[in-house]
């Protein structure tokens, strides 16, 4: 989900589609996200309909991207807002993905040194909890992700959608 941050080159994404938990992740973890405005779609976080918790450094991605009160929100409230609504500061376009390259050919003129440095600053707290092996972290995630009342909510969730 953080790959992007680890990337030594630019990377810029193109959202023209539903972009929801995983996805959203991905998206925030570029560094540069264009949005297609041909049709609405949803974006947000799903997760905690199912009492799903997020990891640490997920949380800091939402930190470093998002308002902190729509941030929160996503974490914890499990909310999805149409792509015309989302408060985030990207170019939009109906073609994302021609305004994604166009940043990208901008990006690439440049001496790329000074923007590696700058970017591995912005993310050190998030690179460095990628480094650590956080097991209590992975221990909370299972207890929650198999405890009864997660289960339970889980088939819930499924038989609305067979439904």
């Amino acid at each position: 989900m953080t790959a992007p941050l680890h990337c030594s080159k630019p990377v810029a994404c193109s959202l023209d589609g539903h972009t929801i938990a995983g996805g959203l992740m991905l998206a925030l973890s570029c560094d540069y996200i264009a949005m297609g405005t041909r049709k609405p779609f949803r974006i947000g976080i799903t997760g905690p309909i199912v009492g799903i918790p997020y990891p640490l450094k997920a949380v800091k991605l939402v930190q470093h991207q998002l308002e902190p009160q729509l941030g929160y929100r996503f974490l914890v409230d499990a909310n999805l807002v149409s792509s015309n609504d989302f408060p985030i500061r990207c170019e939009r376009s109906e073609t994302p993905d021609d305004l994604a390259r166009k940043w990208l050919k901008m990006i690439s003129e440049r001496p790329l040194k000074g923007f590696q440095i700058t970017k591995q600053k912005w993310w050190s707290d998030v690179i460095e909890l990628d480094s650590k092996d956080n097991e209590k972290e992975k221990q909370e995630y299972f207890e929650a992700v198999t405890s009864d009342e997660c289960m339970q909510a889980m088939k819930k969730a499924l038989n609305k959608d067979t439904k």
